[in-house]
């Protein structure tokens, strides 16, 4: 449910630019959150690299990319 508010709400961002922005820091906390549950789990396995560090480093960029111009 969280992917698919998340979806939306990146969708929706491409018309309205708040409402996008909302969402692409939603998704950030979103990995962010997931990247402290693998930790405390000590589930490091390659999944973490490279599912939830990876996107959680493109949603950050897809972020700053967004408030900088010229990037």
């Amino acid at each position: 449910m969280i992917k698919l508010l998340a979806a939306a709400g990146l969708i929706t961002g491409i018309c309205v630019a708040g409402i996008g922005a909302a969402a692409n820091a939603g998704v950030v906390c979103y990995f962010l959150a997931a990247s402290v549950a693998h930790i405390r789990a000590r589930f490091l396995t390659s999944e973490f690299w490279v599912n939830c560090l990876g996107l959680l480093a493109l949603s950050t960029f897809a972020l700053i990319t967004s408030y900088v111009p010229g990037l």
